[in-house]
């Protein structure tokens, strides 16, 4: 079966086309329901449990957070427990990965909830941007991730990923890109925004990776730009 083009210029394009952005959520959807990346986090929907993950993932690798992540969860259950946790206690879980500056984020969150908030997560935007450590991504992340709101998440990874689909510029900011955020709004399926959100940010790291991006494996290797044009599949940018 022929597939549809990718929409050259989106820029210049009020929507993108019905039928190419049902393939692109069939082919992410299917693909991550055989390779999804596990980490602990995301076994959870509690909406305390994913803030600590996003403040502890921001601007850090995944792979070193997880055992500590664990441990804070295991050991500090809810907001009022961490509020009022001896700072040298938390510090002491992160010293040896150099994040104590984390520690303290996630205190002065724990506090901010636990005094201002009733215990509960805010559930909303502009609260979540006021507690210490949570940026707008990670803000979006968990309200997608903890109270099912459909919100993209773009990173920078997810963020390339997009743009080497649509033909996009290489060097713009993914975080502060109000196009890339418009067109992976338009590609969430409704009723699997999550689902769809992790696939494309597992993905970006497995296979459309910043150099040597493995586009013959690639779900949307028929759909992409970048991985039509000659050489696209050596090419890095």
């Amino acid at each position: 079966m022929r597939r549809s083009a990718p929409p050259p210029g989106f820029p210049h394009r009020a929507t993108l086309p019905e039928v190419w952005v049902e393939e692109v959520r069939k082919a992410v959807l299917s693909w991550s329901a055989d390779n999804e990346r596990h980490f602990p986090w995301r076994q959870t929907r509690d909406p305390f449990q994913l803030m600590l993950a996003e403040i502890l993932l921001r601007r850090t690798q995944a792979t070193r957070v997880t055992q500590p992540y664990s441990e804070l969860v295991s050991r500090f259950p809810d907001p009022q427990s961490l509020a009022n946790a001896d700072p040298t206690e938390v510090r002491a879980m992160f010293r040896s990965l150099g994040l104590v500056k984390k520690a303290d984020q996630l205190m002065a969150a724990a506090r901010v909830i636990a005094q201002e908030h009733h215990g509960r997560v805010p559930h909303d935007l502009a609260g979540l941007l006021k507690l210490p450590g949570l940026g707008t991504y990670s803000a979006r992340a968990l309200l997608c991730m903890g109270f099912d709101e459909p919100l993209p998440m773009i990173d920078e990874s997810s963020g390339r990923l997009l743009r080497r689909l649509l033909g996009l510029p290489a060097h713009r900011n993914a975080y502060g890109d109000r196009e890339l955020l418009a067109i992976a709004k338009e590609l969430l399926p409704v009723g699997s925004a999550r689902r769809f959100n992790l696939g494309l940010l597992d993905l970006a790291a497995l296979i459309c990776r910043p150099a040597a991006p493995r586009c013959p494996s690639c779900p949307l290797r028929k759909l992409c730009s970048f991985a039509r044009c000659a050489g696209g599949a050596r090419s890095g940018s």
